[in-house]
């Protein structure tokens, strides 16, 4: 199961965090890559960087790696799998989960280190 391939996606992104009663803010629309969380406490974006404005409370420099593989909702223990991989190396991270596949986001300044500690668990990482 460990020959997972994670692929780099291009770009900086950005964890944002707005009120619970904003409206999805359109600047968010613009990144190629974005997902949308909404609980009774925010409104949680994360998108590229570039497109976030200055104003908004955000967490920046993440990098996003991507499962390139269609997950079966049914698998279990994949994220325990990278996360235990990345924990062990110290790297902090945050995980997305879609109905196809999962994304994970690693500091910029971790990237390379992530790498190194996805291959040396047995998964593969396309640069």
């Amino acid at each position: 199961m460990n020959q997972l391939p994670f692929i780099i996606i291009d770009g900086v992104f950005s964890l944002c965090r707005l009120a619970p009663g904003d409206a999805i803010p359109s600047w968010a629309l613009q990144s190629r890559f974005y997902t949308i969380s909404k609980t009774s406490d925010e409104l949680s974006v994360v998108c590229e960087s570039l497109y976030v404005p200055a104003e908004v409370k955000q967490d920046g420099n993440w990098r996003l790696l991507k499962i390139a593989s269609v997950l079966n909702l049914s698998l279990t223990g994949i994220t325990a799998k990278f996360s235990t991989a990345l924990a062990n190396a110290d790297i902090n991270l945050c995980v997305i989960a879609t109905y196809e596949t999962d994304y994970i986001l690693v500091k910029q300044e971790k990237l390379q280190l992530a790498i190194t500690a996805l291959q040396h668990a047995g998964f593969l990482v396309q640069q």
